[in-house]
Formats: C-alpha cells, sequence, structure tokens
C-alpha cells in the first residue's frame, strides 16, 4: 500500500479529488444561496411586523374614550392656588376666592439646658382630635392614640426627640435653640382642625411630665402651642368650603385645588375647558406611524426600474395584502358623530401614498360641537347590545388579525423557517454524501495509483531483462 496517494503513479491525486468535490459541492452552494434568501425575507417580515405594530400602539391609543375625557383647569391668579383636572371634571367657569390656608398644630416645651439634659422616663400618648370651645377635647375617630415609650436609659432631650421621631406616631418632633435654650417642638404630620394634639404622660420620672399638652395656647400643661391647627376655607360661586387640607379633590367635581395663599380681598377665576393637546398628539402619532409603515412596505417591495433591481418582498402577495387592507379601511366611510372619514378631521392621503395631517383642521373639528370625533373614534355604546366597534377598534382588530401569533405575518414567518429547517436537514445528508463520495474517490484514485506503479514496476522489469538478453547476431 503507498503511503502517499501519488506517489507510484505521479498522478496529483488530491488536486484531482479536490476539483472533482468542487463539481460535487454546487448543490451546496446552492442550498447556501436559497438559506441566505430565505434569511432576508424573514428578517423583512420581522421589520414589516414591527412597523405594524407600532402603527397599531397609536390606533390603540385612539380607540381609548377616556383620551376625548381630558380636561384642563386654569386659575387667573395663580398665586392663590393651582388646580388639576380628572376624567370627571365638566367645563365652565367658577369664582374663586382662599380665605385661610390649613395648618399643622405644633407645640414646645419649656427650655433646657442642652440637648443631653436628662428629661426623664416614662409613656408619651399621642392624641389627634378637637378642642372644643369649653375647653374639651373630642378624639379623631378616624385616628388611633399613639404610644412612645421612653426608656430611663435613654431619657436625654436628643433621646426623646429620636425615640418619637422613631415611633412613626402621626408628629414629628425637633430641638429648637431659641437663645435662651433648647426646646422640643412636636409638629402633627396633618393639618386641620380635627387633626389638634393632646399628650399625656403615664409612669412618668423626672421632668417628663413637662412634656404633657392638654389644649390651645396657653393651655394648663408643660408645653405650649406654637401654631394653631387650622382648616382651609375657600368660597367657590358664593358656597362657603371648610376642609382640613390644603389639597382639596372632593370639592368641584373632577378639580384638585392646591391652596398656595389665603387672600379673604381677592377673588379669581377658574376656567375649566377641554384639554385637546392629548388628542392632537395622539393624532399626530398616529400618522407618523402610518407613514413609517408605509415607508417599511416600499422599502421592502418596491422595484427599482432605474437599476433594474428589486427588494427583497417585490411581488410578495402578503405584504400587498397588508398594504392593501390597511388602506382601503383608512379610505373607507365610517360615518360616526357626524364625521363620515378621516379627510374630515385633517387626515388625508398624498400622491405617494403617505398621510398628511392638517393640525388646523383637526383642531377645528375637535372644537365643533356638531362633530363628535370621541364618537368617531371610539366604540359606539349601545342601550340594549354589545357596544359596536369603532374606526379606531375596527383598525385595531384588522392589524392585530396580521401581527398576532396565528396571524397573517407569522404564517409567512413559520412557512420560512419551515423552509430555512428544510434546507438544513438537505445541507446534513448532503455533507453525508459528499463525504462518502470523497471516501469513494479516493479509494478508487488509490486503487489507480497502486495499479499504475505496479505495471511501471512490472515494466521496468521487462525492459531490465530484455536489456540483458543476448543481441541477435552474438555469439
Amino acid at each position: 500500500m503507498l503511503s502517499s496517494p501519488g506517489i507510484g503513479s505521479g498522478l496529483d491525486i488530491s488536486g484531482i479529488i479536490s476539483k472533482l468535490m468542487q463539481v460535487e459541492q454546487r448543490p451546496l452552494t446552492q442550498l447556501d444561496t436559497k438559506e441566505a434568501k430565505q434569511q432576508t425575507q424573514l428578517s423583512a417580515f420581522g421589520s414589516l411586523k414591527s412597523a405594524l405594530s407600532s402603527f397599531q400602539d397609536s390606533v390603540k391609543t385612539l380607540a381609548k374614550p377616556n383620551l376625548f375625557n381630558d380636561y384642563k383647569a386654569t386659575l387667573a391668579d395663580t398665586t392663590l392656588a393651582t388646580a388639576s383636572t380628572s376624567s370627571d371634571a365638566i367645563a365652565g367657569t367658577h369664582d374663586i376666592k382662599v380665605l385661610s390656608l390649613a395648618q399643622a398644630q405644633k407645640i414646645a416645651s419649656e427650655t433646657f439646658a442642652t440637648t443631653d439634659t436628662v428629661i426623664g422616663s416614662g409613656t408619651l400618648t399621642i392624641n389627634f382630635g378637637t378642642y372644643n370651645e369649653d375647653g374639651s377635647f373630642t378624639a379623631n375617630t378616624e385616628k388611633v392614640a399613639q404610644t412612645v415609650t421612653i426608656d430611663p436609659e435613654k431619657s436625654t432631650l436628643a433621646d426623646i426627640r429620636t425615640a418619637i421621631n422613631a415611633a412613626n406616631a402621626g408628629v414629628t418632633a425637633s430641638i429648637v435653640n431659641d437663645g435662651s435654650g433648647n426646646r422640643l417642638v412636636i409638629a402633627a404630620e396633618d393639618s386641620g382642625l380635627t387633626n389638634a394634639l393632646q399628650i399625656t404622660v403615664d409612669n412618668a420620672s423626672g421632668d417628663l411630665s413637662k412634656l404633657a399638652f392638654d389644649g390651645s395656647a396657653g393651655g394648663g400643661s408643660g408645653m405650649f402651642e406654637t401654631v394653631a391647627a387650622q382648616d382651609a376655607e375657600m368660597i367657590i360661586d358664593g358656597i362657603a368650603i371648610t376642609k382640613s387640607s390644603n389639597t382639596i379633590s372632593d370639592a368641584l367635581e373632577g378639580v384638585t385645588f392646591n391652596l398656595l395663599k389665603a387672600d379673604p380681598d381677592t377673588s379669581t377665576t377658574l376656567t375649566v375647558e377641554k384639554n385637546n393637546s392629548s388628542v392632537e398628539a395622539a393624532v399626530k402619532t398616529f400618522v407618523t406611524a402610518y407613514n413609517e409603515l408605509e415607508k417599511t412596505i416600499g422599502n421592502l417591495s418596491r422595484y427599482d426600474a432605474a437599476n433594474k433591481q428589486a427588494a427583497v418582498l417585490t411581488g410578495d402577495s402578503t405584504v400587498r395584502t397588508v398594504q392593501s387592507r390597511v388602506r382601503s379601511m383608512l379610505t373607507a366611510n365610517q360615518p360616526a358623530g357626524g364625521i363620515y372619514g378621516l379627510s374630515e378631521i385633517g387626515i388625508s392621503f398624498q400622491k405617494d401614498g403617505t398621510l398628511q395631517l392638517d393640525a388646523s383642521k383637526l383642531s377645528e373639528a375637535l372644537n365643533n360641537p356638531d362633530k363628535n370625533v370621541a364618537t368617531f373614534f371610539g366604540d359606539i355604546p349601545g342601550e340594549t347590545t354589545p357596544s359596536t366597534p369603532g374606526f379606531m377598534s375596527q383598525l385595531d382588530q384588522l392589524i392585530d388579525g396580521m401581527v398576532r401569533s396565528d396571524g397573517l405575518i407569522n404564517s409567512r414567518i413559520d412557512g420560512i423557517n419551515s423552509t430555512i429547517k428544510n434546507i438544513g436537514q438537505q445541507r446534513e445528508a448532503l455533507n453525508y454524501r459528499l463525504e462518502e463520495t470523497e471516501k469513494r474517490l479516493l479509494a478508487q484514485f488509490t486503487a489507480l495509483d497502486s495499479m499504475i506503479a505496479s505495471m511501471t514496476q512490472t515494466s521496468n522489469y521487462l525492459q531490465q531483462q530484455l536489456a540483458n538478453l543476448p543481441k541477435i547476431g552474438d555469439k
């Protein structure tokens, strides 16, 4: 057996087999080309699906009824208060006065030499409620009394402040040095007359009883009032409103006030009106998203006549179906809310197939009482039957049939993936066949090499024997 193919015969067996295998491998190259094309199409359909999903998001936004229930509140004098609205607001104007601001009660102790002064130990019980005209105290039933325990080992002024704050008892404690000494200041977290403080001391040792409080300014207890508990008072259209907080959300339906300054002598005007900016922004996003979809479809399917170059999905039926179905719905009459089509609210098709938005026409439609854009876009409620899907809900359903897992595009993607898988199987089988073919060729050429080598040896032997025969005529 020859150690290296071709030595015996002088033939370039490796080169010959390599050339022959290049011919055999042509189907493999064709499979690679076919797979590359399928992968390109797969990526293209992924881009199409992404653009459709983005467009669907803009459609879903316009289908939401709350989008059209957005109001804005404007106060003429913003130094008195600010106002915000919810979907329950009703358009109109109102006369507003702010008579007083709500305050949280604050009380202070007598002075102590240092913050390390030991005060005493025991239990502080903090109640919240209202002080009546006769000096009696009515507890706030919506709040539970809070207890703070002062440990004998941690009973300095600073320790007591820390213990009160750590208890989360509905108050905050701080130490204020007024120049003559250090005072413990306790402030209620919540404002209003019903959140005034009452502090009782139990099992007291030392001077802890000096931190008791039972009364308003000048009350007979260790601590005294520095800021009185006070309700917010305002007047809306001549009606007096009293609340415990400066944030008032239950006085005027759909409007929340944040009172900033009391000025009984000043009246200001609150204007509540529809806020169309959210709708206008959503419509603009809708138009932009559709144009991006149209651009994506064009890039994937347009034929370049000048260069005679087709795009990856030129002539593809799925792409044509997507484009035609969406366009058909956008151009169809959809009578609802006194509106018959997108063109009446400023959305129209251009020659290149994209949409154009006329912002002034949209604004005019939104402010026209005879045109209900919300009804045109949204579902139409039925009195005895289920709601009828509105324009945007119908469009959403159409797109959903294209992008969902069992929809039009995914079916096509599944088909491409199946083809790619099949190509992989064909490649695997072809590679196996090529290996066998190469083995067979190597065996055949090796046998040929051996045969030629053997024949060469025989030829050489015969030549030697013939050379040694006596020549004719030699005696």
